[in-house]
């Protein structure tokens, strides 16, 4: 069965907002660092430490597209949420603008998951043998 468009459309919107938010992060590393520092206080934020935070972040957010894209993981339709939820409770006064574009592909993103042939896709995996 072919994906419905919602399935594409969250998956291009998705990953685009990590490449845009990963590349963002690498582009100004010391604006990475001092965001990390905000959000992790207690731990003492280096440059290495702020690349390999960025590239586990762009990481994770792959992971729930090839759940969606390859497996038809239900979970997604919450994952997703949840992770959005979460980067809107550690927003800071000080965010960035690239972090609301990114916020806002991301709430995008996640509505997709929730159109009416997104819900029957991922009922037919789940009714599949």
């Amino acid at each position: 069965m072919r994906r419905p468009w919602p399935i594409r459309a969250f998956a291009v919107l998705f990953v685009v907002q990590g490449l845009i938010t990963f590349a963002a992060a690498l582009s100004d590393l010391p604006g990475t660092q001092a965001g990390w520092a905000a959000t992790l206080p207690a731990l003492t934020i280096t440059r290495d430490f702020a690349i390999v935070a960025s590239s586990a972040r762009l990481s994770i957010v792959l992971i729930p597209v090839a759940l969606a894209w390859w497996r038809r993981a239900r979970l997604v339709r919450w994952l997703v949420p949840a992770m959005v939820a979460l980067r809107v409770a550690l927003l800071r006064p000080d965010t960035p603008p690239v972090e609301w574009l990114t916020l806002a592909l991301a709430i995008t993103a996640t509505a997709c998951l929730f159109a009416r042939s997104t819900r029957r896709w991922f009922a037919d995996a789940s009714a599949a043998p």
